[in-house]
């Protein structure tokens, strides 16, 4: 994970939190995350009386999650939530911002998923990968081809397989959790369950690992030397 430059796709605010301590350690260690997320997260209310508010709210508690882990930014497309589609302007938007990035690498959500708006980052997330790096539609800035694609989350592949510890970030799994107060009744624990759990990491880390999934897309070149 010695990137530069990675952008971490999800389809709701709080899905990319799978994420968390890998972005930390990533973040940490000099990697500028982006997080692009896609929709609104509008219809993510426990209580009537919260639609009017939720979008904010939820805007509000991205921004205390991007403090908690350290990420550069965190860019939202502005899709409403149960309702993202793969449109053309859609399409373009994720172009444009995977060309603005330049990142190394990509991570997204798999394929193996019964929520309409994660299938639909999924496909969005592969098409635009490839549209970003073809010499097309100029206007949404110079073509830019991502070497390496990753699922991170809801996937049957299996492999190949990249494995990245991040068991002294493991505690940040539940700090991020902390920041998305509105989604706690859906978690069904408090924003005090999850600061507990945190300092009880801290105290005793756990082994960690993500497993990354890479994309059959993705060209693996300059293997180390065998023999």
């Amino acid at each position: 994970m010695n990137y530069e430059r990675v952008i971490v796709f999800g389809a709701h605010p709080d899905d990319e939190i799978r994420m968390a301590p890998a972005m930390a350690r990533m973040a940490a260690e000099g990697v500028q995350v982006t997080a692009v997320i896609f929709t609104d997260g509008s219809e993510g209310y426990p209580l009537p009386e919260m639609k009017e508010t939720i979008v904010e709210t939820r805007a509000r508690e991205t921004e205390a999650c991007r403090k908690v882990l350290g990420i550069h930014r965190y860019v939202n497309l502005g899709a409403p939530d149960m309702g993202l589609e793969n449109t053309k302007s859609m399409l373009q938007k994720v172009i444009r911002v995977v060309r603005e990035v330049r990142p190394q690498a990509i991570f997204t959500h798999g394929e193996k998923d019964r929520h309409r708006d994660h299938l639909a980052t999924h496909t969005l997330t592969l098409e635009a990968w490839w549209h970003a790096g073809e010499p097309v539609a100029a206007e949404l800035g110079p073509s830019w081809r991502t070497p390496h694609l990753y699922y991170y989350k809801n996937t049957a592949l299996e492999g190949p397989v990249v494995e990245y510890d991040v068991t002294a970030y493991a505690h940040k799994l539940p700090e991020a959790l902390a920041t998305q107060v509105s989604q706690h009744t859906l978690f069904r624990r408090t924003r005090e369950d999850f600061l507990a759990e945190a300092e009880r990491i801290k105290a005793n880390p756990p082994r960690k690992v993500h497993r990354f999934i890479l994309h059959a897309w993705t060209v693996l070149k300059d293997f180390p030397a065998t023999s």
